[in-house]
């Protein structure tokens, strides 16, 4: 097979996970031109020694880095660490069945030049990429739904590699929860459609802050503060002016369920910073934006 592949996964907390999915990389990866590369944002918990028992040294590299610098950022160091002409940012939370990678391969292989969103079954429910949503401005994509995918989500997402580097990576900023979707509206808006893969990985979602109420604080703040920030260094000024006040109702509704889960306080610290960073997210980004145009084109696409 003349096309290569890494697979690209930021660690945090996730040595136990890692303990029961890596074997299932590993046994997917059989016989396929796949490598790893493992970005640790917490090598405290010891992931290192989970990589070193199933994988041998000259499949994988490993990229400690005690400061935790964030999901986005991990991406983009692992991303830079790769040779292959695609990567795979996968979840450690994710396990891959036997055929997963090899129908991948054959994916890239019949079209390397496109974003894949591979789907994640979780919670109930089957998604594949990143949708568009009136309310939360971005939600994963329920694999029933009309429309493709906006593009993928970072849990599960294939790229060729230069295309990732040619729109920046994920921005950094970010750290996470929202950075896969700013990737998403660029791309769309630049014109680059991603190919859906039905291929259902099941997925155990939100391993990293599991049981902790500081980090799902954290979790609640980045969001509020991500989807101002997504919007506005992706959507263009006519875009914007319309979706303000549908963002300001949104907003309301959102703090009605954040106020019922107890994360009130970490929600309106994160609008507040949102609103306080915008300016500079939005210089940010210079490239093609996502406007009405986008819109329209993609609401009205149906899913092929």
């Amino acid at each position: 097979m003349a096309e290569t592949l890494t697979i690209v996964t930021v660690l945090y907390r996730s040595s136990g996970m890692l303990a029961e999915t890596l074997p299932t990389w590993v046994r997917a990866a059989h016989g396929l031109p796949v490598r790893f590369v493992f970005a640790d944002n917490w090598p405290e918990d010891e992931s290192a020694k989970v990589i070193a028992g199933c994988l041998d040294d000259d499949r994988y590299r490993y990229l400690p880095d005690s400061s935790n610098p964030g999901f986005a950022a991990g991406c983009n160091r692992a991303v830079a660490a790769v040779t292959s002409s695609h990567v795979l940012l996968l979840n450690p939370d994710v396990w891959l069945p036997e055929n997963a990678l090899a129908r991948i391969c054959a994916t890239i292989e019949a079209d390397p030049d496109r974003p894949i969103a591979v789907g994640l079954a979780m919670h109930g429910g089957e998604y594949v990429g990143i949708d568009l949503h009136p309310v939360s401005l971005f939600i994963d994509r329920s694999a029933s739904a009309p429309r493709g995918p906006l593009g993928p989500s970072g849990g599960a997402a294939v790229f060729p590699t230069a295309l990732f580097h040619r729109f920046g990576g994920f921005y950094e900023h970010l750290f996470a929860w929202g950075e896969d979707a700013d990737l998403a509206f660029r791309l769309y808006a630049a014109g680059l459609r991603t190919h859906r893969l039905d291929l259902m990985l099941p997925h155990a979602g939100g391993h990293s802050v599991e049981g902790d109420n500081k980090l799902q604080g954290f979790r609640a703040f980045l969001l509020a503060r991500n989807r101002l920030l997504v919007a506005a260094r992706t959507f263009t000024w006519p875009l914007m002016l319309v979706a303000i006040p549908i963002l300001a109702l949104a907003h309301l509704a959102l703090a009605a369920r954040r106020a019922r889960q107890g994360l009130l306080r970490p929600f309106l610290r994160g609008v507040g910073r949102g609103l306080l960073e915008a300016p500079a997210a939005r210089r940010q980004w210079t490239g093609e934006r996502f406007g009405f145009a986008s819109l329209f084109s993609y609401l009205k696409v149906r899913s092929a």
